[in-house]
């Protein structure tokens, strides 16, 4: 279960940064998110009979000073239900400081617990140089100062959901993988995701809703069982909000729905029953 609220509060995996290279997936010139939005998410596990909700999860953002720059400042939290922190405890905190018309990261805090694991980064992007002056610190690994190289299209976990929705599904041909590159630790990965078309899916507490459907291929490993993809589904209107993710574990699977959202840019007219 290491690292497991990670993948939930992101509610997808990565994929390893191969020598191929993808299109980035394209940007919308649109705004569909604006600070004070709070989006609220349940976490549930799935294996066999075993349907349980585990965890909660929490993504807020508003406006905030870095330095003379106003930018978008996203915090990040998930955290087991207190039943479950006997067996797994597990609290995530990230912080995220981002360009409000670009999404391009500026500075990243990771502050990450789980059961007896502990990991902590902070990262400060120099775009000039092209580098993440990164400190690291994990669990049996130490501490460590780095510079990472930068790439293009490159994202973290505070930024990460906001890069998603900002998408122009419209221009992601059918079947395509489009890439975004994630950094997190001492290393940057490259995400693929593929646009699968419409999809209307049932959400608990909100019906039935119309969404764009896409998948992420994963990599076969410790958690994760390597053969199916992840499953992100994003409301089909102006918001493009995460509603459900589906993430496939090595024993069993992970499942994301959105609880509850607050200041929403527009109607979430994607909800066509209850």
């Amino acid at each position: 279960m290491r690292r497991l609220l990670v993948i939930c509060a992101v509610f997808f995996t990565l994929t390893s940064w191969a020598q191929e290279r993808y299109t980035c997936i394209p940007f919308s010139d649109r705004k569909v998110f604006d600070a004070d939005e709070v989006l609220s998410f349940g976490i549930s596990y799935k294996w066999g009979a075993v349907n349980t909700e585990v965890a909660t999860a929490r993504i807020a953002v508003e406006n905030t000073k870095l330095g003379k720059e106003t930018l978008f400042h996203s915090d990040v939290t998930a955290r087991t239900a207190p039943f479950f922190d006997v067996f797994f405890k597990i609290r995530e905190h990230f912080e995220g400081w981002f360009q409000p018309k670009t999404l391009r990261p500026e500075k990243c805090i990771r502050d990450t617990h789980e059961g007896t694991y502990a990991a902590y980064n902070r990262f400060q992007y120099d775009w000039d140089e092209r580098i993440i002056h990164a400190y690291v610190e994990r669990t049996s690994h130490g501490e460590r100062n780095l510079e990472i190289p930068l790439v293009d299209c490159v994202c973290d976990v505070p930024s990460l959901v906001f890069c998603l929705r900002q998408m122009d599904v419209s221009k992601m041909d059918i079947g395509k993988p489009y890439g975004l590159h994630f950094a997190i630790d001492d290393t940057i990965f490259q995400i693929s995701l593929i646009n699968m078309g419409k999809e209307t899916v049932k959400v608990k507490g909100m019906g039935q809703v119309r969404c764009n459907y896409l998948r992420c291929t994963v990599v076969k490993g410790a958690m994760f069982q390597g053969d199916e993809d992840v499953k992100i589904w994003l409301s089909d209107d102006g918001n493009q909000v995460p509603v459900a993710f589906w993430a496939p574990l090595r024993v069993g699977a992970m499942k994301g729905t959105l609880k509850a959202h607050e200041n929403l840019l527009y109607p979430m007219t994607s909800v066509i029953s209850k």
